[in-house]
């Protein structure tokens, strides 16, 4: 059964196991597809990431030392989340000169 559909796939006729093969498509729209997606995903798990390190905060309220983690936690969250806004930036950048 998996030949057909990599056949299919090949002609561009169906798609293989799920993953959309275009024919004759810009491998570099690709790639900045997959990565904006994951950058994305990322994103979102870095805000996540923050609520996290809130709620942890807020449990933590007398130890002292689990809130100075939590509160570097969010700082470095943040930076990331800088980081990756700066990245997508960047590649927006670089698909709007072309």
């Amino acid at each position: 059964m998996a030949i057909p559909r990599i056949t299919l796939a090949a002609e561009g006729l169906g798609d293989a196991g799920g993953l959309n093969i275009p024919d004759g498509g810009d491998i570099r729209q690709t790639i900045i597809d997959i990565v904006n997606t994951i950058l994305s995903y990322v994103a979102l798990l870095a805000v996540v990431m923050v609520v996290l390190a809130g709620v942890w905060m807020i449990v933590s309220a007398y130890d002292d030392s689990a809130k100075e983690k939590a509160k570097k936690m969010i700082t470095y969250t943040i930076i990331g989340l800088l980081i990756i806004l700066l990245a997508k930036a960047i590649i927006n950048i670089f698909v709007a000169i072309d």
